[in-house]
């Protein structure tokens, strides 16, 4: 058998081997959780010593420094004078990483977005939390949205899931956009498809002329205008909150996710099985499922079996790609399948 410890590195020179970082698997943010527990330590203040982060943290002040060292040398942090420390904001040392990497790991996006909440508390050097604005409650959300959404130039791109704090669009202010030849794309998480109250909205965003998509599952709420303002939900319960930055690197890394996700979704108007033609029997099946009638109900009006229903159902909800019966009604009514 082969001595652990001897497949260990050699500390280095000057070091002690019980105050080395242990090896760990990484984190979200690609550094090891002790490194990374050290560095949303040091985004939380202005800077600090390696004592201060060590009584902090409840860590040797040896071991802080091979940290701190290592924080350093990946970019994390800078020595801001002899003994003393600063984080690098993570827009700046994460933004361009996880942009490249997007498709595999949303769950460094949301690693970005919980490091930059606790950089814009945080005091940071030179006013940063100037760039960052906090809006909470529904009310003040609403009205934010519509002034961003006023201030359009070029393009609006949204993710909708629920709960929405979102009234029905105003006519006025659409028409207004569409006039000046603003571009918006709504991206729908597809859960609205089974929450009647959302029914209003949907018709109204179907019926726009706007560019609708539907996605299976999206992380977050997100607009974004012009490609350079982002206006995101904040995670938490209570009353709802969000953030509105204009900070270039998390505007990249919102168009990056937004633009990933855009090119998943399925059109409304012209989704994958659009020009897709069903079989007389089972658009007449469809048409009683949409009437509200039970499965059983279905088979004796038909003269069928309950569960020759039960699979002709789920065949079609295939066929639409589809998860629930209520977004097999919506696929359906759209793309024809019922008369």
């Amino acid at each position: 058998m082969t001595d652990q410890a001897s497949e260990r590195p050699a500390p280095r020179d000057g070091e002690h081997p019980d105050t080395r970082p242990a090896r760990q698997p990484p984190g979200a943010t690609g550094l090891a959780p002790d490194a990374e527990g050290l560095y949303r330590l040091l985004l939380s203040r202005s800077d600090a010593t390696a004592a201060q982060l060590a009584a902090d943290s409840g860590r040797s002040v040896d071991h802080v420094r091979g940290v701190l060292a290592h924080l350093v040398e990946e970019g994390f942090a800078v020595m801001v004078a002899d003994a003393r420390f600063r984080a690098v904001g993570p827009d700046a040392v994460l933004g361009g990483r996880i942009a490249s990497q997007l498709g595999e790991v949303l769950g460094e996006y949301e690693a970005l977005r919980e490091l930059l909440e606790i950089h814009r508390a945080g005091p940071g050097p030179g006013g940063a939390a100037g760039t960052w604005e906090v809006v909470t409650g529904a009310v003040a959300i609403r009205s934010r949205l519509r002034q961003l959404k006023a201030g359009a130039e070029r393009s609006l791109a949204t993710f909708v899931r629920p709960p929405m704090v979102l009234p029905v669009p105003e006519d006025e202010l659409h028409q207004d956009l569409q006039a000046r030849g603003v571009c918006h794309r709504i991206l729908f998480d597809r859960s609205v498809l089974d929450i009647d109250p959302y029914a209003d909205y949907l018709r109204h965003a179907l019926g726009s002329g706007d560019e609708i998509r539907f996605a299976k599952r999206l992380p977050l709420k997100l607009l974004i205008v012009d490609a350079r303002t982002v206006f995101m939900e904040e995670p938490g319960e209570g009353r709802p909150r969000a953030i509105v930055t204009g900070n270039r690197s998390v505007a990249e890394l919102a168009a990056t996710l937004f633009e990933q996700l855009w090119a998943a979704g399925i059109p409304a108007a012209t989704a994958s099985t659009a020009g897709v033609r069903i079989a007389e029997d089972d658009a007449v099946l469809l048409g009683l499922l949409i009437a509200g009638l039970t499965d059983q109900s279905i088979a004796s009006k038909l003269g069928i079996g309950l569960r020759t229903v039960q699979r002709r159902v789920r065949e079609l909800m295939d066929l639409a790609d589809v998860d629930t019966r209520i977004q097999l009604g919506w696929h359906a009514a759209k793309n024809g399948w019922v008369p």
